[in-house]
């Protein structure tokens, strides 16, 4: 049975390669970053969708791959709609005409308001912008897919990371350089060290836990504390890091500011999800072992 892994070239979906690379029935794609053998693939495509489906028939797809770009997504939302809802919907057609049994998709804390944060699976959502709206909307698809499905929700995901993109790199390339460094001071979330996220996808997927599930770092804090607790765990000045608010940053985006999840589903089936500082002593481990990074 194979597993076909969408957009592993990202930081969520390389990880899941690192943890399975040794699998042979194992499949990752890249849409315009190729990495090693992967496979390309534009999953808004549907023709290339297709094409790619027919070929490996996988029982399981995994889906990280998402236009992600908050406010990108605001200013273009037909765009963010092509990349997101009819990109999901092309690999649920694919997956009906090959004999697809389940998919694991990735959402976001953007689902909510920010008004009551952080959030268990069953609160009632009200996303403030066009990146929430949509992944609701690709969750409701999911619901009503008729495939067994898992809906991972979480955010603030760092870790090492080929295309450096996520928060973390910030630090390292500003304070790495001693240069100061302003972020926003009231927003809140639960911070995500992805090769958990990873490690409880695959822990989710092995026991054959279907639904919503909230997999997320234990610890709630606003970015200056997360950006504090980098810079120490990495050797940093953390006295270059100040705060102000959101509303004082240019965006096209409304932010919940109070968002993050609450993680007893997960706890309850003993998925242990990592501090930010437990996780900072493991990608340092991490790293000297992989000089990729």
């Amino acid at each position: 049975m194979a597993t076909l892994v969408i957009g592993a070239s990202g930081q969520v979906g390389y990880e899941f390669y690192r943890q399975n690379k040794q699998k042979d029935d194992w499949h990752y794609t890249y849409r315009s970053v190729k990495i090693d053998d992967f496979i390309q693939l534009d999953a808004a495509d549907a023709q290339r969708t297709d094409e790619v489906f027919s070929e490996i028939k996988p029982d399981t797809v995994i889906m990280p791959a998402a236009m992600a770009w908050v406010d990108k997504c605001e200013r273009e939302p037909e765009l963010a709609r092509k990349n997101n809802v009819e990109a999901l919907q092309n690999v649920l057609d694919s997956m009906k005409k090959n004999g697809g049994k389940r998919i694991v998709f990735f959402s976001t804390d953007y689902i909510f308001d920010g008004e009551n944060g952080p959030y268990s699976e069953d609160a009632p959502t009200n996303p403030l912008n066009v990146y929430g709206k949509i992944k609701l909307k690709c969750e409701k698809m999911l619901g009503e897919s008729g495939f067994d499905y898992i809906i991972l929700r979480t955010t603030g995901v760092f870790g090492w990371e080929k295309q450096r993109k996520n928060f973390l790199y910030r630090i390292f390339d500003n304070l790495g350089q001693n240069k100061p460094m302003v972020v926003p001071d009231d927003q809140y979330a639960t911070p995500t060290y992805v090769k958990d996220l990873v490690s409880a996808a695959m822990a989710l997927l092995e026991g054959c836990h279907y639904g919503v599930f909230n997999v997320v770092g234990p610890e709630f804090m606003n970015r200056v504390e997360l950006a504090t607790r980098f810079a120490k765990g990495f050797g940093f000045d953390a006295a270059l890091i100040s705060g102000k608010p959101t509303s004082e940053f240019p965006a096209a985006a409304p932010r919940p500011l109070r968002a993050g999840f609450r993680i007893d589903k997960i706890k309850s089936l003993g998925i242990r999800m990592r501090t930010v500082d437990e996780a900072v002593k493991d990608m340092i481990a991490r790293k000297a072992e992989d000089d990729r990074y």
